[in-house]
């Protein structure tokens, strides 16, 4: 066999490994592709008697409307688009007479917050993230406005 032949087999087998690794990390999540899975959970903490309906979805996944009662929560689990970093959940809420739209998943804004798992508290005063990094909440989106709010060491702060 040729020198060249062997160098054409030597760069057909490197591609060939290169695809199958590929394969093995998008289908599954792996330890050379840390991104895996996402569990998202949104959480009723209106209060007691308080339902909240929920209805999230992507650009490709319509998960439904869910009616929860107080302490009860709707989750899901999904794979992000993590080479673009464009997947996104939203969700609209409604609460007795009030309606609000807020991102549940951000991808540029949460794959390296929350990252794996992402979950929100829907409260009096708006749907709240916290992440499992901190026992606090790193922003909310208030009722009916949607304006951010961000909690600092104790202090809320609205963003512009």
């Amino acid at each position: 066999m040729s020198i060249e032949k062997k160098a054409e087999m030597g760069l057909l087998l490197q591609k060939l490994v290169l695809l199958i690794l590929l394969q093995v990390t998008f289908s599954q999540g792996s330890i050379i592709w840390p991104y895996g899975k996402v569990h998202a959970q949104v959480n009723n903490r209106l209060g007691q008697g308080s339902l909240l309906t929920i209805h999230c979805q992507s650009k490709d996944d319509d998960l439904g409307v869910h009616v929860l009662p107080n302490n009860d929560f709707f989750e899901w689990t999904f794979k992000p688009n993590a080479i673009v970093e464009d997947t996104l959940f939203f969700c609209k809420l409604q609460w007795e007479s009030k309606t609000m739209s807020f991102d549940a998943y951000k991808e540029g804004r949460d794959l390296y917050g929350c990252h794996k798992h992402c979950y929100w508290d829907v409260l009096p005063t708006g749907a709240c993230m916290l992440k499992t990094s901190k026992p606090t909440y790193d922003f909310c989106f208030n009722w009916p406005d949607k304006r951010i709010v961000e909690v600092e060491h104790g202090y809320t702060k609205i963003l512009p």
